[in-house]
């Protein structure tokens, strides 16, 4: 009778049964508990849980990376503007002191032709007055 006792607990703890075609049942296949079935559900909302919570990490990273990578880039953009305006100042500069280093003003020819002219007539003039 104690064996019968606890074969019976022992079938009543169990979570499955095995089936066989022909036995009350018309397939063969596994009965399970509704405890069972509630940890099978359980298990595979667990896992689900899992998934979503590690591809809203994985997206997050992915995201926060590609930000990242944005920024350094549009970093990088904007150095380089400043740079081209810097150097682009920097010939402008240089193209104007270039100028008017080669574009004598009109006025200096002239100038160098009349003091050429006073020169000569002074040089005349001193020399008459060393020689009288």
């Amino acid at each position: 009778m104690l064996k019968i006792l606890l074969l019976c607990a022992l079938a009543y703890g169990e979570d499955s049964v095995a089936i066989e075609k022909g036995e009350k049942a018309p397939f063969s296949g596994t009965l399970l508990s509704p405890e069972g079935v509630a940890q099978i559900i359980a298990k595979a909302d667990e896992e689900v849980g899992k998934c979503k919570i590690d591809a809203k990490r994985d997206a997050t990273i992915a995201k926060a990376d590609f930000d990242l990578q944005l920024k350094i880039k549009d970093a990088d953009l904007t150095a380089c503007l400043e740079k081209s305006s810097g150097l682009e100042a920097l010939r402008a500069e240089q193209i104007d002191f270039l100028e008017k280093q080669v574009y004598k003003p009109r006025w200096t020819n002239t100038a160098v032709y009349v003091s050429g002219i006073a020169s000569g007539i002074a040089i005349v003039y001193l020399t008459s007055k060393v020689i009288q």
